[in-house]
């Protein structure tokens, strides 16, 4: 094959590449979002954060490919890596960590709630109140 087609094959595999690596980090927020339940306003700034940083990248990959230009066929095998590893590992590894880290999952989370509890703030105020209660029936006797 010549160059420029070689060049051009290496350009959608890195594209491609790039698509599955896009949705795999995308796949390790995810983790943490079912690990840890998150409110709907982190997840959103987490997107938005995750997306704009990865858009860096991304057009880094662009630029140094194709001289900065941005080419339809790039953008589908973009795309089309990120549907892949969807599609293929991302439902592998979901399958795995529903079977097999759900309950370590109802663990992790038991021991966060434990530590919520102790170093609740409400708690913490109530034993503070009882304690000056207290000194001041003793003080009062």
């Amino acid at each position: 094959m010549s160059e420029i087609i070689m060049g051009q094959v290496r350009f959608l595999l890195v594209m491609l590449c790039l698509g599955m690596a896009l949705i795999c980090g995308y796949d390790l927020f995810r983790f943490l979002r079912w690990l840890v339940p998150h409110h709907k306003v982190v997840i959103w700034a987490e997107d938005i954060l995750y997306w704009s940083l990865v858009s860096i990248p991304v057009y880094a990959v662009f630029f140094l490919y194709n001289n900065g230009e941005i080419r339809w066929y790039g953008v589908l095998a973009v795309i089309l890596g990120g549907l892949l590893y969807e599609g293929g590992i991302s439902r592998m590894l979901s399958r795995f960590g529903r079977r097999y880290l759900e309950k370590p999952k109802r663990r992790f989370l038991g021991f966060l709630s434990k530590i919520k509890r102790h170093f609740s703030v409400r708690k913490m105020l109530r034993k503070v109140e009882i304690k000056k209660k207290k000194q001041l029936q003793k003080s009062g006797k």
